[in-house]
Order: structure tokens, then C-alpha cells, then sequence
């Protein structure tokens, strides 16, 4: 479990990794805490991270780029983990609406029992869509991949092949029918060949994408002003 916490009081931003540590130990035996002390340098690390967290707790008041939008950078990044907001401000909460926030929590109104169940509930949505998984099957093999763990797929002649954390598999589809399934699910169609988790997206170069692990895919002629709309979209926000 992945669990990132930006906050810029350090003795608060200490304080709840400790206390998320403490709750989740008994559940998992190993729990990542990542801590950022701005919302520039979490986005900064996000780009370059291939582990990317399950949760997010973002102070809302922070110098220079404020919660609400770093939660909306990261939306745009394709982030589809869970969002809390851990506040002091009671002023911002009608916004966690706009970036699918989980909860809104106010720091000095939040007892130590309602904390844990928001975690725990929050836990139990990210194992949920951790299962959500695809089936791919060629020659008698059948192979189950979670979609947050899919980088890409690639197509070879009438071969597919899907690029994931574990390794690649190839089987018989059609690139236009894996789009048609997925583009609601956070991939987007670069090039005529390839189809790509927005999620692993690091950034756009001339005509190309560059994804978390350095991987180079061209932007076909017909796909680049759809991608740029999507960076564009993440640049504004």
C-alpha cells in the first residue's frame, strides 16, 4: 500500500504518516509512506516515480500551488487513485467535489476513531479497483493483468502485445476494439499503433510521448492534437 502525504507543517505532516503507518500495520506488512512538503515537488516526483500511490492526503493551504490544485494536476495526469483533503480550511470542500476527492477532513474536528475508518474505508476502494482486471488469452493461455498495472499495448501485424509491470503477452484483437473498451478506463490512442495508459504518460516530446521507464512512443499525425488537448487540459488545470 502506497500512501503519499503533502503537507507543509512538517510536525503535521510527520504526525499523520506516522499515525496512517500505525493504523495500516497490522493489514500490511509493508506500507510506503511518501512525504512532500510542497505540491510542486509531489507533482515533480509523480512524473518520475513508476510506483505511483494508492491515496493522496494534500493539505489544501500550501505556498505557492495549493491542494485543490494539485489535485487537479494529478486528475489530469491520469491519476485515479483516492484523494483526501486534510485541512484546516472548512472553505474549499464544495471543490473536492470537482476532483473526485474521497474526503474532506479538517484537521482540528477529526477524532482518531473517524480518521481510521476514513482510511480503512478509503483502503477498501483501492483493493476494489486493484481487481479491477482484463483477461487476455492466446494458444490455451489465459493471463488476468490489473489495468492499473498496463503501460501500453503495441500492435504487430494482427498481433497485439500488452506491456504491463510483469513483463508483455501477446494475443489476437484489434487495436480499435481494446480502445473501444478501455478509453473510459484512463488509456488513450496515440498513434495508429499503440494505446496507451495515461497513468504512465511522463510527458510529450515533438512527436512523441515518454513514458515513466524512459520508453519512447511516436504520436501519429491524426492523434496529435488529442494528446496535446490532454496535456493542454493538464498544463491549464
Amino acid at each position: 500500500m502506497i500512501i503519499a502525504v503533502c503537507d507543509d507543517n512538517e510536525t503535521e505532516r510527520c504526525e499523520y504518516s506516522d499515525k496512517i503507518t500505525n493504523m495500516l500495520k497490522k493489514e500490511f506488512a509493508n506500507v510506503d509512506i511518501q512525504t512532500y512538503s510542497n505540491g510542486k515537488q509531489m507533482l515533480f516526483e509523480f512524473d518520475s516515480r513508476e510506483n505511483i500511490p494508492d491515496i493522496v492526503f494534500l493539505d489544501i493551504l500550501m505556498p505557492e500551488m495549493g491542494g485543490i490544485e494539485v489535485a487537479n494536476r494529478l486528475r489530469a495526469k491520469g491519476f485515479d487513485g483516492e484523494i483526501i483533503f486534510l485541512t484546516q480550511s472548512e472553505d474549499y470542500w464544495q471543490h473536492a467535489f470537482d476532483v473526485h476527492a474521497y474526503h474532506y477532513i479538517l484537521k482540528n474536528d477529526c477524532t482518531e476513531e473517524k480518521f481510521g475508518k476514513i482510511l480503512s474505508n478509503a483502503v477498501k476502494s483501492v483493493l476494489e479497483k486493484n481487481e479491477d482486471c482484463i483477461l487476455f488469452s492466446s494458444y490455451g493461455e489465459t493471463l488476468s493483468i490489473r489495468l492499473r498495472d498496463i503501460y501500453y499495448f503495441e500492435v504487430r501485424g494482427r498481433i497485439i502485445v500488452v506491456f504491463y509491470a510483469g513483463g508483455s503477452f501477446e494475443f489476437y484483437s484489434s487495436l480499435s476494439k481494446l480502445e473501444e473498451q478501455l478509453s473510459e478506463r484512463n488509456f488513450i490512442r496515440i498513434h495508429r499503433s499503440y494505446l496507451v495508459s495515461k497513468s504512465y504518460i511522463a510527458k510529450t516530446f515533438y512527436n512523441n510521448v515518454i513514458l515513466k521507464d524512459n520508453t519512447r512512443l511516436p504520436v501519429g499525425r491524426a492523434y496529435k492534437n488529442i494528446v496535446t488537448k490532454v496535456f493542454e487540459k493538464g498544463e491549464s488545470n
